[in-house]
């Protein structure tokens, strides 16, 4: 799913644009009023070295999924031509927490963002998570024995080598260790060693200064989950904790971890077996992987030798899963409008009770030559 909380992005009603300071403590824009103004928060720029809040330096042969993408200037389609609403209960609940945090925190929040600490975890997880032991899913472990047990099931369902892929999870909590903030700084923003020192324990101090992040446990730091593999870390699936806790708290702790880990193993279903297109935007690519992520996610979760789950009530988690700011046509993250995703998902579900008789297993090949079948039809325009 899209990284929601790009902070730019959540804020950017309550914020707006101009700059921030050049020092080593938290900085202090000044806000000006108006609609539409107040302060840029892409960097915090330190004795010449820079907190680029852009994507981090990844390798050229990377492919992320799900991971935050830059804008496009051109549309997937015409958001003319489709019904398509913003309105999404995860996002209402996720903004009431950045909300609290402006009304009562704003310069702790301006601190942590501009030092790219909402960024932090999804990097620490994705280049230093490993899987093991000390895994845990959820701020307390909550959710580690269930999708421990769905990445053994879906491992078994699909048909693509998937013993490599590893399944770890983004924790907030690492904000309160220096040495792993260092580690993502020198790692993933390129910082030498003495800047990163520096800028870690900018970080730690706004965290220990904090009332409201509960010690790293806050939907700002982990509100994602994410497909990635490229040549010198292992494939994985990251998770984060703020993600299903937020579910939960819409009543979907029994579906969402499921769900989410069974639409983040498709898009290493189309790594492995390289389904992907030449689209003309690269929001309108995105959209492609992400209907078939969600197709194949629908087909798991519903067939009686995946998860099993009653396609009513998964239904109902996908309607809300699919109404996260998928109306971005210009986004270069566009993953489908609501309706075209549960339309994905419905080819899903409709393919998994056709089988439910004979208990057949479509392989990757087989599923991916019925959705090329049918993905037109997921596009076309819907509005009256």
């Amino acid at each position: 799913m899209n990284k929601l909380a790009s902070f730019g992005a959540c804020l950017a009603i309550a914020l707006g644009a101009a700059g921030c300071q050049d020092q080593m403590t938290a900085p202090t824009p000044a806000l000006a009023t108006g609609p539409g103004a107040g302060v840029s928060l892409r960097s915090a720029t330190v004795g010449g070295f820079v907190v680029d809040r852009g994507l981090a330096q990844l390798p050229p042969s990377a492919r992320l999924s799900d991971l935050y993408f830059p804008t496009s200037p051109l549309r997937a389609i015409n958001p003319d031509d489709y019904v398509c609403s913003d309105d999404s209960p995860l996002f209402s609940a996720f903004n009431a927490t950045i909300d609290e945090f402006i009304n009562q925190e704003l310069g702790i929040l301006i601190t942590l963002i501009s030092y790219a600490a909402d960024q932090l975890p999804t990097y620490d997880a994705l280049f230093f998570g490993e899987a093991g032991r000390d895994q845990y899913f959820g701020y307390n472990g909550e959710y580690t024995q269930v999708l421990r047990q769905t990445e053994r099931d879906i491992k078994r369902f699909w048909d693509i080598p998937s013993d490599d892929i590893q399944v770890v999870g983004m924790h907030g909590t690492m904000l309160l260790d220096t040495a792993r903030i260092t580690a993502v700084y020198r790692t993933a923003f390129g910082l030498p060693a003495a800047t990163a020192d520096a800028f870690a324990a900018i970080v730690v101090q706004a965290m220990t200064a904090s009332e409201l992040v509960n010690g790293g446990n806050h939907p700002l730091f982990s509100f994602n989950a994410f497909a990635a593999s490229f040549g010198f870390i292992p494939d994985k699936i990251v998770m984060g904790d703020g993600i299903l806790a937020g579910y939960a708290d819409l009543g979907f702790s029994d579906v969402a971890p499921k769900a989410i880990f069974a639409h983040e193993f498709a898009h290493h279903i189309q790594f492995e077996n390289d389904y992907f297109r030449v689209f003309e935007t690269q929001a309108e690519a995105t959209r492609y992987g992400e209907l078939m992520a969600d197709a194949m996610a629908a087909y798991y979760l519903t067939h009686k030798r995946g998860e099993a789950l009653n396609a009513k009530r998964v239904a109902e988690f996908l309607d809300v899963f699919y109404q996260i700011g998928d109306c971005q046509f210009t986004n270069g993250g566009h993953h489908g409008t609501p309706n075209q995703r549960l339309a994905a998902a419905e080819f899903g579900f409709q393919l998994a009770a056709s089988a439910q008789k004979q208990g057949h297993i479509l392989s990757a090949e087989e599923f991916h030559a019925e959705f090329l079948k049918v993905y037109e039809s997921f596009v076309a325009p819907d509005a009256p």
